[in-house]
């Protein structure tokens, strides 16, 4: 479990050093702008884009993780429930610091006029969606993540069934959207 938290730690802090590493290549002028009286423009984009994606996933690992403390439930007593809620954080996590590192990597530079880097998100969404809904059917009744209504909170089997049903769909819209971003690429290679 400690690992676990660990490699989110790991995750969240690479997406702040690439944010502070990005910093200088970033453009100076990006909206949005804060006039103060008698001074120049101050520019606030550029620090949210360098710091906003990895302060939004450590946010929502601190309020997953105190929501799952403060209403304790079966995959609390369940090593492989706590196991796959840690699992889909962790991939939530990498989807948004490879986000983060696609829009720094377009605003720096050397993605900037690459016509396949519009695919990248698409892709890292598609995989991101592969990796959550295989994990979906081993969670466990609880009060972070999944879907939660008094029906599936209250009988287990119903739980099970749903989430296996919501494993399968995400999976196939997780394809589908990998290979939505994937097939234009490998169509242009043949064409050449």
């Amino acid at each position: 479990m400690i690992a676990a938290r660990l490699r989110h730690v790991i995750a969240v802090s690479a997406g702040y050093l690439f944010g502070a590493a990005a910093y200088a290549y970033l453009p100076s002028e990006i909206p949005p702008a804060w006039r103060v009286a008698g001074h120049e423009i101050v520019w606030l984009g550029r620090p949210l884009i360098a710091f906003l994606l990895p302060t939004a996933a450590a946010v929502t690992l601190v309020l997953l993780r105190a929501l799952s403390a403060r209403e304790p439930s079966e995959h609390d007593q369940s090593p492989h429930g706590a196991m796959a809620c840690d699992a889909i954080m962790f991939r939530l996590v990498l989807f948004l610091m490879g986000m983060h590192a696609t829009v720094l990597l377009g605003l720096a530079g050397p993605l900037r006029g690459r016509e396949w880097a519009a695919r990248i998100i698409p892709a890292l969404l598609g995989a991101s969606m592969i990796a959550i809904g295989n994990l979906l059917p081993r969670t466990r009744p609880n009060r972070s993540l999944g879907i939660r209504t008094s029906r599936t909170l209250s009988d287990r089997r119903v739980w099970m069934r749903t989430h296996r049903m919501a494993g399968y769909m995400v999976v196939t819209l997780g394809v589908a959207s990998l290979v939505g971003a994937v097939a234009p690429l490998i169509g242009g290679m043949r064409t050449r």
